[in-house]
């Protein structure tokens, strides 16, 4: 067979591997027929080494908002391009189960900081809108735990639902 030939194989083998048509092990079993047993060098960027940039982003995010004597608009604005990263890499991490968590869980922080942040300086010292704010955070990590079929994003809003809840009924 000649050389293009089996290149034009080995790239549609992939992209039936990247958008699930066969099960992973078939094509893996197809890549390494056609390539001889040599596999195919991957040009795509490690997955780990964006986790751990997310990583690193997160207590940015918390130092540029928290720590720093930025305007709220500079803050408000950081922190959206801090909630599109990890939106990003949610959207691009979608089908890879291991590395999803990494940015659900950032941008589920992000938000949170977010919303008691914009909450606390649009509302200031009214508990009502902190209230319905966390509430709000609460139902969006529910639909995200049942969306993703993730128990600690359920558990965290059933949590924090009734945490807010006996906290408004102690004042």
């Amino acid at each position: 067979m000649n050389r293009r030939r089996r290149e034009t194989i080995i790239r549609e083998i992939e992209y039936w591997k990247r958008s699930r048509l066969l099960p992973e092990q078939y094509c893996d079993y197809l890549l390494a027929l056609y390539t001889e047993g040599d596999g195919r060098p991957r040009s795509r960027q490690r997955p780990g080494s964006l986790a751990a940039g997310l990583c690193l982003l997160l207590p940015a995010a918390a130092l540029a908002i928290y720590f720093t004597e930025l305007s709220f608009v500079l803050q408000t604005l950081l922190l959206s391009l801090f909630l599109s990263v990890c939106l990003l890499l949610v959207w691009r991490w979608r089908k890879e189960r291991q590395l999803l968590h990494f940015p659900l869980i950032g941008s589920a922080w992000l938000l949170l900081m977010g919303t008691v942040a914009g909450s606390s300086y649009y509302f200031p010292g009214q508990s009502g809108a902190l209230t319905v704010a966390v509430l709000a955070n609460c139902a969006a990590w529910l639909a995200v735990g049942r969306l993703f079929r993730l128990h600690y994003f359920s558990l965290a809003a059933a949590v924090g639902g009734v945490l807010t809840a006996v906290i408004v009924w102690w004042q």
